[in-house]
């Protein structure tokens, strides 16, 4: 293998690139970037960016001058399997790029409200550029509707209240998060945000979004009117596949993968970050992890696969994921959905952290507050420990 082709200059991709270098390899790389920054923190994006906490400078990192890479501008539109070849598109410019390897790390893109309005004032946030528009908006904006109670719609409304903005989120679900921490710590989470000031509207479906060139309210389904002179669409993010279409790929959920991040169907192809749906020995099953700590970890296997230094067992991963919301830490290890079971280990005014069972095995932990208390329990989610030897059980019940 000569020359490896990185399609995605994020985290994911730039993984990849690191390993393969401290592996040894000295082929060519290129890697294909779609954004003008350089490379940047995007966790940083809907929390310090939006209160001016952080620059750009501040979150953006240097080129990786040492790693010998040839980044190529543009945005890929096209993978060409039996002829070995991603075409980049830059402006009216087109590249082929031929590759023995190739990384598919394109990520995600945020879902954008799914009718065109032609409203000014209606935005989604994904990059660093969508950060610093909305930061600039939320300095003139008076009130907010974000419209969806997920990850970055709640730290987007933290930032706001710290600018002093009137925030109402409207969510279908009838506790936020409920999908992905369980009943429990979604409604402590979103306690925490009235208790902010924050109006979270559970149950609800928007109907309209409303105005006059400029967004002016959101209409509710049940016939409520929410004055806004902003709304975010925080509706969640779909995988970058558009340009795998043609390729004969399963793009359905992401990108298809063997247990080892290898693309099925596919010779010297891999997967890493958002875009891999690959096969976790750790719990049995498919997954497609969107969390910054995963691709990091995935990336680094991905680049041993390609040169077939990987363990055999495979990419085994208990995903990790933290949010800053207020003076609060969110934080997860392991899976918290498809539980059983939960054990509350902690519970005071300060701290709750709870274990997930599924078939009588610890899936995962996930709380608030705490410090590093979490990383107490990383070793037996990873072992898939016994629910009845995790410890201390305060409650145990059914979720």
């Amino acid at each position: 293998m000569e020359r490896v082709v990185i399609a995605g200059a994020s985290v994911g991709g730039l993984s990849v690139a690191r390993e393969l270098r401290r592996s040894g390899f000295e082929g060519v790389i290129q890697l294909v970037d779609p954004e003008p920054e350089a490379p940047y923190r995007r966790p940083s994006v809907s929390k310090a960016v939006l209160t001016g906490d952080n620059t750009p400078e501040d979150v953006t990192t240097p080129w990786p001058e040492d790693l010998e890479l040839e980044r190529v501008s543009g945005r890929v539109t096209e993978l060409d399997l039996p002829g070995r070849t991603v075409t980049a598109v830059d402006g009216p410019s087109s590249l082929t790029l031929p590759f023995d390897g190739l990384v598919i790390a394109t990520g995600s893109a945020a879902q954008p409200w799914p009718v065109d309005t032609g409203l000014d004032g209606v935005c989604t946030l994904r990059s660093l550029g969508d950060g610093l528009e909305l930061r600039a908006a939320l300095l003139e904006a008076e009130r907010l509707v974000i419209i969806g109670a997920g990850f970055i719609g709640l730290e987007v409304a933290a930032s706001a209240r710290k600018l002093g903005v009137a925030v109402t989120v409207v969510e279908a679900a009838e506790i936020p998060l409920s999908h992905a921490l369980g009943p429990m710590l979604g409604e402590h989470i979103a306690q925490c945000h009235r208790d902010h000031g924050v109006d979270i509207i559970c149950g609800a479906a928007v109907a309209s979004l409303d105005g006059s060139g400029r967004v002016e309210a959101v209409s509710l389904a049940d016939g409520r009117r929410l004055e806004a002179d902003l709304v975010l669409a925080a509706i969640g993010a779909a995988p970058a596949v558009d340009w795998l279409r043609s390729s004969g790929l399963d793009d359905s959920n992401g990108v298809m993968c063997d247990s080892q991040c290898a693309v099925l169907g596919t010779e010297g192809v891999v997967a890493a970050g958002d875009m891999a749906n690959w096969f976790n020995p750790l719990y049995g099953q498919n997954m497609r992890i969107e969390h910054w700590t995963n691709a990091i970890q995935q990336g680094t296997y991905a680049a041993r696969r390609l040169l077939g230094t990987a363990a055999p067992e495979g990419f085994v991963s208990a995903p990790y994921f933290w949010s800053d919301q207020y003076d609060i830490k969110i934080q997860s290890i392991g899976v918290g959905v498809g539980y059983d079971e939960i054990h509350v280990l902690e519970n005071s005014d300060r701290e709750l952290l709870i274990a997930y069972g599924r078939n009588g095995q610890l899936a995962g932990v996930a709380g608030v507050g705490g410090g590093t208390a979490i990383n107490r329990y990383r070793r037996q989610v990873e072992q898939r420990a016994p629910m009845d030897e995790i410890k201390p059980p305060a409650t145990v019940g059914q979720a």
